[in-house]
């Protein structure tokens, strides 16, 4: 071994530690004073690992033979915790000795020391295929090479689980579990060891923003959950913001084109499926809209949903969730402490012979032989924001499965008023009762009453969906919901297909066909077209002013 040899390799060792301390900053140290210059340098080199694609891993646990088995977990994983290697560099490396592997460790991130996300058998493997690769450079090019790079993308990029057969037919990694470790507290760890990598890559990358069209990185930018669109946050929360204070609770979603479209064409329960995390809005908009939004969609929920009701509260208004559905044991018990309720009425009641009752035949297993308590408590609701217990159906406060609501009998109060004729003895009487001035306003909101009850009937259609009145201004009869977004027919009321909604004006037979638009709508037209204000354009020098398209309620 001459000098001029070993001062070829010292320089080669530097030229290949100065390159990999420059693409991987921080990742690789040398360890001085912990072994003789003679023996050579001992590198510690970190390297975290990069799958090529998300890929589902299997956490197998240890077999044991004192628990029955169970379903392994499945995590979908791009990232998983670095291996560190430490290894020593010997004087003549990489011309004539190969790098000496000391130890490997693949320790959990967050957890105790000493636990390892690879068994001891994968990283004894791991460190013999680490050894033969040297061998294989030398036996190809006839010389000793540097092969610290080749390790390092070797592990980086995920390779050694193949080499190590980690991979079952199926293409997912097996991963066992550490004794010491429940198989829920392994999944956990590296998920947020995955999660918090790949919220590390997002940050560093740069993204060209889709509605302002400038490139951002990515710790300025927010990534949608369902379809990984991209938006720098200044823009998004321009739009959410926007969306929140004018309460079109639909456009707080994800705004690209692609996504605007592919919601147009779903249903509810489609776009349901889709919706925005609360903290996502949070982090966007802040705090303030985020309660807003929460509020409006609550309440949009209730309106849509006719399980859900609002707080008859005027202070609170808050969307009230029907109660859960009572359990058998809740139901068992409940029946156990109603066959022994006793009612003061039976108590005073003198004591009656109970009559011998005849024979009955046996009832059916599955014959209920009391009011369940789903019956008896479906009226009952709790609002969850207030605490305010009510009567679904009267909206008093909560008075019992047992009492009968006490529903105003106002309709009924002012009929009988007005059947009777103005000055009559009958009126008179009731005025006294009442007080004619109380009686004159109940007339009049009656009356009120009456008159946009039968203006709704004869003038707006109920939406398909919900159920809210919509009045039509002008246009086509296909109508889509502002509340619910539900597609309809203006002029049947049916319910229409999102997918193809004119599919319903081209069914022949059917009452609406080739009724997209009415005679009226027709002969508007004709006439805005005579007289040259039909099909107008923007920025025109026309006074021009839409109808207005109401919505209500009743």
């Amino acid at each position: 071994m001459s000098e001029e040899v070993i001062e070829q390799c010292v320089q080669l060792q530097e030229d290949e530690i100065e390159v990999l301390e420059s693409i991987y900053p921080g990742l690789l140290s040398i360890k001085a004073g912990l072994a003789d210059e003679t023996q050579g340098r001992i590198l510690e080199i970190s390297i975290p690992i990069a799958l090529a694609s998300s890929t589902t891993a299997v956490l197998s646990a240890i077999p044991s033979t004192a628990g029955p088995s169970t379903t392994s977990p499945t995590l979908d994983i791009s990232h998983l915790p670095p291996l560190t290697v430490r290894l020593r560099l010997r004087p003549t490396y990489p011309l004539e000795a190969s790098p000496t592997v000391i130890s490997i460790r693949a320790p959990l991130p967050s957890a105790e020391r000493g636990q390892a996300w690879l068994s001891r058998k994968s990283l004894s493997g791991l460190q013999d295929r680490l050894a033969s690769l040297w061998k294989e450079d030398v036996e190809v090019s006839g010389e000793g090479t540097g092969v610290l790079w080749r390790w390092w993308e070797w592990i980086a990029n995920g390779d050694f689980l193949h080499d190590l057969t980690m991979y079952d037919k199926e293409g997912r990694i097996n991963l066992t579990v550490p004794p010491s470790l429940a198989p829920s507290t392994f999944y956990t760890l590296l998920k947020t060891y995955n999660a918090s990598e790949l919220h590390s890559s997002f940050e560093q990358t740069a993204f060209s923003c889709s509605i302002c069209l400038e490139n951002r990185k990515g710790k300025t930018c927010v990534q949608m959950p369902h379809c990984d669109c991209v938006f720098c946050t200044p823009c998004l929360n321009s739009c959410w913001s926007l969306a929140i204070e004018e309460g079109t609770l639909e456009n707080v979603s994800c705004p690209s084109i692609n996504c605007v479209k592919r919601r147009a064409t779903q249903s509810n329960a489609q776009a349901g499926d889709e919706e925005i995390d609360p903290d996502l809005v949070e982090s966007v908009v802040g705090e303030s809209l985020r309660k807003r939004w929460e509020s409006l969609r609550d309440k949009r929920k209730a309106e849509i949903d006719p399980t859900y009701t609002i707080c008859p509260r005027p202070t609170c208004q808050a969307a009230v969730p029907p109660p859960a559905a009572p359990s058998t044991a809740d139901t068992a018990a409940q029946a156990a402490i109603s066959s022994r309720a006793i009612r003061l009425a039976d108590i005073a009641r003198p004591a009656v012979p109970t009559p011998v009752p005849a024979p009955a035949a046996p009832a059916a297993a599955d014959t209920p032989t009391m009011i369940s308590k789903e019956d008896r408590w479906a009226r009952y609701r709790l609002c969850p924001s207030c605490n305010y217990s009510f009567c679904l159906y009267c909206s008093a406060t909560w008075h019992g499965p047992h009492t009968p609501c006490a529903f105003p009998q106002t309709s009924l109060i002012v009929q009988e008023y007005l059947s009777y004729p103005e000055g009559s003895p009958q009126r008179r009487a009731m005025e006294a009762r009442r007080g004619k001035s109380n009686l004159e306003r109940m007339v009049a909101k009656w009356e009120e009453d009456e008159a946009n009850k039968k203006w709704l009937e004869s003038s707006t259609r109920p939406c398909a969906g919900c159920g809210v009145r919509v009045e039509k201004s002008h246009g086509c009869n296909h109508m889509t919901c502002g509340r619910c977004s539900a597609h309809f027919c203006y002029r049947c009321g049916g319910s229409i297909s999102s997918q193809d909604p004119y599919a319903h004006f081209r069914r022949p037979g059917h009452a609406c066909y080739n009724k997209l638009f009415d005679i009226e709508e027709i002969e508007r037209f004709e006439r805005e077209t005579a007289a040259g204000i039909a099909g107008i354009q923007l920025g025109e020098d026309i006074d021009w002013q839409p109808e207005p398209r109401g919505i209500w309620e009743w």
